[in-house]
């Protein structure tokens, strides 16, 4: 600040020395206007435009009054990118009573786009204070000393300042007139100016604290904006996600917005943008208020960006990274671009980009990075580098559970997830050379179906590896397979992977071989058909055992411990689980080490072990968490609230049970959300809450019905039977329970199904007891309680059957008459 004022005192005004001093100071000025072609004669005359309507800009607009009132002499600039709302906010401000208190008539505006040369800049400001016409080459110091002398507080608006500022070859002169303006004791100005540097900061005292530049609206006052806009648009529940696709900028929400009052719905906006992008909302001869195209040319076109021969490049690169770039990856993203960080300086200053909170990447708004991609192309060599870069970061997928940085690498990829869809999609539909993009979107895809599975990149893949007849296709079609049997879609997944399979088989490669059988055995075992699913994980175990790789061969005793279980062999499950365990530990695999605990936990719940079963999936949860992995913090919860329900802790269930199922969406598990929101309906039955426990065991029937998984289905109507038969609505109870019943009873053996017919057999019971028909109650009853005593997590069912046998037979010898 010290230096800026002593350049003003020694090289620039010189204030105290008078009018003659002023002359002396503004030579540069008048040489510099010399021979200028534009005529200030064309100027227009300049009247401040009304007070705007603004949304969600009401604090920031009073930090704008808050700093305009602090001092008698105040300078203010207003910052951002294109199309933020920034003359907007001034004009709101300038309007306000407490400014309009301050300096009445002396509000003065200049519209600074119309300043195409240095005269017509000084003729701007002329006209704004109502000076009248004038032949003189010294226009400035007329302006000056009309200022002075008025000798009354007066107020300023230069509205988009970069146009004058940008003029090439005339920067120094500008910066000498704004300084000299600061200099007026009664004079006061707000700039707004596109970018977030402030101009002439080393001749200017700036009015403090510097106000941050304008970022995007929050959803809401967007809304706001778009709906006073188009107000048949209210309620449109497509109208949020197509403002998030616009980033809310202001600008792009107003053309869109305008573009809905003459008739196109959201819906169709949401699918034209989606198409057209940033060419949507552009208008063949308009300006920057009524094209953004036009706007976000002028932030391009801006001196600074012009000057950097490598800012263009790089802003290319950017606009293909809809997640942001990570400034640590820039160097491996650009190696071709040795002055990144020059060029990055000059795209932030002209706000083309801005930084994340956190400083660690640099974002650009949506409508900046369409136009970005439509208007300048990427060279072959740095569209190269990029994609190399980001198949070499979606390779590490490959890496085994294992490895020690397999929880870093996890990190890693899940900070990149939107940027290497976007370039391995881009690659795949328009690279060249397919093969590495392909290999990246089949490890991409397995490490997706780790944290949120989805088909759309390895369909893509499979699509262009089929057409190249690529070596890649079973990659592809192993990885589709699993990411299909996670969405519940068993059918089209049995046929993908065993596709794969036979491919791996034709090759000799035993490793990939295993790994699909694995996968699925693990599938049948979904679908509760045990017995295939054991002579499929077998047979992988053989294959991994020969390769003698003892991490396969874990996963596979881990599984086969599940399905033992299942079949209620639990010492065998047991064995297997510890085996399997001893292998991970062995290998240092955590995650490995967590699913065992996890299979463990619900082998120990079946025994009624529950302290062993809490202390094994709060373990398991502990690392999934760690992992970021949402079917295992998914699996380990449900093993937790069953815990609970089964020691009586109906509301500690609850809350489990509702953790669970938000991780279940959240990884897009259908079965998983389908059987928690069962297991909430059998909790609300026991609290008595009738209508909601109905409310869910239909959502979850509709669900498994969709499924095609009768065990669910059976379970659904067994819950809904029983909340009929707890409103003594016995036939409709029976009705279902009968239904259900049936259900498990066509299933493979399982405790699964065991129990189902068990728990039908027990409110059958009940009902026949109610209802006099003992002799039916006491043998269903006696044969659910048979199954209950088996299962340790169900002897207190065994004991309340064996009460309803003792009232079954009292009620039978005393000759009692049912309801």
């Amino acid at each position: 600040m010290e230096k800026g004022q002593a350049r003003i005192q020694d090289g620039q005004f010189k204030i105290q020395n008078g009018q003659t001093k002023i002359q002396e100071d503004l030579a540069e000025i008048r040489e510099a206007m010399k021979d200028k072609t534009s005529s200030p004669s064309k100027v227009s005359p300049t009247v401040m435009p009304a007070s705007p309507r603004i949304f969600g800009r009401q604090n920031y607009v009073d930090q704008v009054i808050y700093l305009v009132l602090s001092a008698t002499s105040t300078r203010v600039v207003i910052l951002g990118s294109g199309g933020m709302g920034k003359t907007s906010v001034a004009l709101k401000a300038v309007h306000n009573p407490r400014i309009i208190e301050r300096f009445g008539v002396y509000r003065r505006w200049v519209p600074c786009e119309q300043a195409t040369s240095l005269p017509i800049f000084i003729e701007l400001i002329a006209k704004s204070l109502g000076l009248p016409p004038s032949t003189s080459n010294d226009r400035f110091s007329e302006i000056v000393a009309f200022l002075e002398e008025l000798g009354v507080l007066q107020i300023v608006l230069f509205d988009n300042f970069e146009t004058i500022w940008d003029l090439e070859g005339e920067q120094s002169a500008v910066a000498v007139i704004l300084s000299r303006l600061a200099s007026i004791p009664s004079l006061s100005f707000i700039i707004t100016m596109r970018g977030i540097q402030h101009p002439a900061s080393d001749l200017i005292d700036w009015t403090s604290p510097r106000l941050p530049p304008l970022t995007p609206l929050e959803l809401d006052p967007a809304q706001e904006a778009f709906v006073r806009v188009s107000p048949d648009s209210e309620g449109d529940p497509h109208l949020p996600e197509l403002l998030r696709e616009l980033d809310c900028m202001p600008l792009a929400i107003t053309l869109m917005a305008k573009l809905a009052e003459v008739g196109e719905s959201v819906t169709e906006l949401l699918s034209q943008w989606r198409q057209e992008q940033v060419k949507l909302l552009s208008q063949p001869g308009g300006d920057r208020t009524s094209s953004i195209e036009v706007s976000i040319r002028l932030s391009l076109t801006s001196s600074s960006v012009r000057l950097n021969a490598d800012a263009i490049p790089l802003l290319s690169i950017l606009a293909r990274l809809p997640g942001g770039a990570f400034l640590e990856r820039l160097p491996t993203i650009c190696p071709s671009i040795q002055g990144w960080k020059a060029s990055l300086r000059v795209l932030r200053t002209a706000a083309l980009v801005y930084d994340s909170p956190d400083k660690t990447a640099v974002h650009m708004l949506s409508p900046i990075r369409s136009y970005v991609l439509l208007h300048h192309e990427l060279a072959y060599k740095p569209l190269q580098d990029l994609r190399n870069a980001y198949y070499g970061l979606a390779e590490t997928g490959n890496t085994y559970h294992g490895a020690s940085n397999f929880v870093e690498l996890l990190t890693e990829l899940s900070k990149e997830e939107i940027n290497l869809e976007s370039i391995i999609l881009d690659a795949l539909h328009n690279a060249d050379e397919k093969i590495g993009a392909i290999s990246a979107a089949a490890a991409f895809s397995g490490y997706l179906n780790l944290s949120q599975p989805r088909v759309n990149i390895i369909q893509a893949a499979i699509e262009v590896a089929r057409k190249t007849e690529s070596t890649l296709l079973a990659d592809c079609l192993q990885i589709y397979g699993e990411t299909l049997r996670y969405q519940s879609q068993y059918d089209s997944a049995s046929l993908a992977l065993e596709e794969a399979r036979d491919r791996y088989t034709q090759v000799h490669d035993k490793f990939s071989t295993a790994y699909c059988l694995w996968s699925i055995g693990d599938m049948l075992g979904d679908q509760h058909k045990w017995d295939e699913a054991c002579l499929m994980v077998e047979e992988a175990k053989g294959l991994y055992t020969e390769l003698d790789w003892q991490g396969g061969t874990a996963d596979c005793l881990s599984q086969l411990g599940l399905i033992y279980q299942a079949q209620c062999k639990f010492e065998i499950a047991l064995s297997a689980l510890e085996e399997a365990k001893s292998l991970h530990i062995e290998g240092q695999n955590k995650l490995g080490m967590a699913n065992c605990l996890q299979n463990l936990g619900t082998v120990y719940h079946a025994q009624g072990e529950y302290e062993a079963a809490s202390s094994a999936a709060e373990e398991a949860k502990s690392t999934y968490i760690k992992m970021n992995i949402p079917l295992g913090i998914a699996n380990s919860l449900k093993v937790l609230s069953d815990v609970h329900y089964n020691q009586g802790q109906y509301s500690e269930a609850y809350s489990a049970a509702e953790e669970a199922r938000a991780q279940y969406i959240r990884w897009g598990d259908k079965s998983g959300i389908a059987a928690t929101l069962l297991f909430l309906g059998d909790i609300l039955l026991r609290q008595g809450r009738y209508d909601e426990a109905h409310r869910r065991a239909e959502e979850a029937e509709k669900d498994y019905i969709k499924l095609g998984l009768p065990q669910g289905i059976g379970n659904s109507r067994r819950l809904l039977g029983d909340i009929h038969r707890m409103q003594g609505e016995y036939e409709t109870a029976r009705s279902l329970l009968e239904q259900a019943k049936s259900l498990f009873s066509q299933q493979n053996p399982s405790i699964y199904t065991s129990l189902g017919v068990a728990d039908c057999n027990s409110s059958l019971g009940q009902i026949s007891r109610l209802q006099g028909q003992y002799d039916d109650a006491i043998k269903l009853l006696e044969e659910a309680r048979t199954t209950y005593s088996t299962i340790g997590c169900r002897k207190k069912d065994a004991e309340e059957c064996a009460e309803e046998i003792v009232l079954a037979v009292k009620a039978r010898d005393s000759g009692e008459e049912g309801v």
